[in-house]
């Protein structure tokens, strides 16, 4: 057994018995209905869903809980919304707050549809991030899972990645015309982050909370980039690549 089957394996053990026993009973793919911390959502079985969706809903944003009132009424941006793990965690933390989540990949986006169906307040929009003109990009498949697709044309770790399909291209303009809206960026989006520090930092130079994760194996040069573009602000290290940027 590989490490990645190992964590799937004890991510499922803490779930219920009956819900180990739904899993257990379904076939690779399959969605399987959890409830982690109060919140129901689906995953799929043999996927590292399960493994996102408890460090989301278990801890993973404490560390933003703090920068904004609970009674929060703007605008948070979730980009690399995966499966809605990350959306659902950050509306239980600020439940007036409009949540634009945006996923690149077809077979995510459906997921995450399911997930977020029943939070009016969260967005769900098809597409990758991007700071160039461009109007689609391709999103690849590195061989890391559905967590780890990227829109890079040349991941640094797999320059041969595949290619999955096309998706709409959108800038943080396209999402929020006013970037002064946007209270907290979530950005978590296998190497675009380069592009986005590099060529948007007008953008991203307005919004107060940034919460990265970093991603130099894809795109060398992220670290870099990052804090070249936060050395007039605070950062704040939370866990592994994860990243605070606060405007002071």
């Amino acid at each position: 057994m590989n490490r990645r089957s190992r964590q799937v394996q004890d991510a499922v053990g803490r779930l219920t018995p009956d819900e180990q026993a739904q899993y257990a009973a379904c076939a690779a793919g399959d969605l399987v209905a959890i409830k982690i911390k109060r919140t129901r959502l689906h995953i799929r079985k043999g996927t590292p869903d399960i493994m996102v969706a408890q460090s989301c809903l278990e801890g993973e944003f404490d560390p933003v809980a703090y920068l904004l009132p609970r009674d929060y009424a703007g605008v948070i941006v979730d980009a690399g919304g995966y499966i809605g793990s990350a959306a659902l965690a950050m509306a239980a933390l600020f439940p007036k707050a409009r949540i634009l989540t945006v996923e690149p990949s077809k077979a995510n986006f459906e997921v995450l549809m399911q997930n977020v169906t029943g939070h009016p307040l969260i967005e769900p929009v098809f597409g990758a991030l991007v700071a160039g003109p461009a109007t689609s990009v391709t999103l690849r498949n590195r061989g890391t899972g559905a967590w780890g697709f990227t829109a890079v044309a040349a991941p640094h770790d797999n320059p041969n990645a595949r290619d999955l399909h096309d998706t709409p291209a959108l800038r943080l303009a396209d999402l929020v015309p006013d970037p002064t809206d946007i209270g907290l960026l979530k950005l978590d989006i296998e190497g675009g982050e380069l592009e986005i520090l590099e060529q948007d930092r007008a953008t991203l130079s307005q919004i107060p909370h940034i919460f990265i994760e970093l991603h130099d194996r894809i795109a060398p040069g992220c670290r870099r980039a990052f804090f070249d573009f936060s050395q007039d602000r605070i950062v704040v290290k939370s866990s592994g690549e994860k990243y605070l940027s606060i405007r002071r």
